[in-house]
């Protein structure tokens, strides 16, 4: 398999978890309390609990997302880690969200609602500073 094949295994592999995960959260609304009766504290938790879900399904295949993922990157060299990404100066909420929305550079485009980009952003942010 070559390396265009490859990353396009990669992103059908990605949208696949992502629609999954997409398909998850949705069964969800509609129980327990609307978020704008949440604490901020609770709804912020639940986004980085939600973005690690989607980041280790949908990207670890590229990057190391966290330190306990249960396989390594298959991309050869790996994406930059995840806690990397954090620490970068530059790295901010909107920043990320940009990055995220364009398809770019190696990264295969995984078309991701807003939805789904903001817990994942959430869960990057989270990592900062976690050396």
């Amino acid at each position: 398999m070559d390396r265009a094949d490859e990353a396009r295994a990669l992103a059908l592999t990605s949208r696949q978890a992502a629609d999954q995960l997409a398909a998850k959260s949705a069964g969800t609304i509609g129980t327990g309390p609307a978020p704008a009766q949440q604490p901020a504290a609770a709804t912020d938790d639940q986004d980085v609990k939600r973005g690690r879900e989607l980041a280790l399904l949908v990207c670890t295949a590229c990057h190391v997302v966290a330190p306990d993922q249960p396989l390594p990157p298959r991309l050869v060299p790996p994406g930059p880690d995840f806690q990397l990404i954090a620490n970068r100066p530059a790295t901010t909420d909107k920043s990320l969200h940009q990055f995220l929305v364009v398809p770019h550079g190696r990264m295969p485009g995984i078309p991701l609602a807003d939805y789904l980009i903001s817990p994942l952003v959430s869960y990057i942010l989270s990592l900062r500073d976690q050396h």
